[in-house]
């Protein structure tokens, strides 16, 4: 699954979905250069026009013309619209299912970001989720590990996506490139989303 596009793992054509996921965000009209801008992905703004004329021809998508001007929206009252804009909101179900996983965990993370392609909305169909997550140092033995394995495999069934968990204890956390990349391009879902900032400019601080 690509969470930039996860109309794409329905098999739609490539381009539909890539149109279906740009209306989903947008409540306004927009006109068919904007929309290509938009594009999650790769795509010209031919392949954009002849999806739209797809997508208007099936009710999904709305056209208004002014002038010389095309310009489209999601029909929101269409049958299929719910169904359409929960797609669209894939990555923000992900991170809350996440985040209720971890609300449930008996010791809680100090941070904890995905991060990588995820993160930066660039994946493929076959790329990991990547996720660091940092504990407290009080952590009893093995029980992060433990953790940390049943919340990947649920973000994978989930997904279809391996999950690689980076796993640390808080005191071994130091400044480090892996760390400035994370804080670049991460989307926080649990505990202190300053912390990880904190301890890459090498301030100390307990967790």
């Amino acid at each position: 699954m690509r969470l930039q596009n996860p109309f794409a793992a329905l098999g739609s054509t490539g381009m539909d979905s890539q149109v279906l996921a740009v209306l989903s965000r947008s409540e306004q009209y927009l006109t068919i250069p904007a929309i290509h801008r938009l594009l999650p992905e790769e795509g010209s703004s031919t392949g954009a026009r002849k999806a739209l004329s797809r997508l208007v021809e099936q009710g999904v998508v709305l056209e208004q013309i002014t002038g010389r001007t095309h310009s489209y929206a999601l029909n929101r009252e269409h049958l299929l619209a719910d169904v359409i804009l929960k797609i669209a909101n894939s990555r923000r179900e992900l991170t809350s299912l996440i985040q209720d996983v971890i609300n449930s965990w008996p010791v809680k993370p100090v941070t904890a970001t995905i991060f990588g392609s995820a993160a930066r909305g660039e994946m493929r169909s076959d790329s990991d989720i990547d996720i660091l997550i940092v504990m407290p140092d009080e952590t009893p033995e093995g029980l992060d590990d433990e953790l940390a394995g049943a919340l990947a495999s649920k973000v994978a069934r989930w997904t279809g996506n391996d999950v690689r968990p980076l796993l640390y204890r808080a005191a071994e956390v130091k400044p480090a490139p892996i760390f400035d990349l994370i804080i670049k391009d991460g989307v926080d879902v649990a505990g202190d989303p300053a912390w990880l900032r904190r301890m890459a400019r090498g301030h100390k601080v307990s967790p």
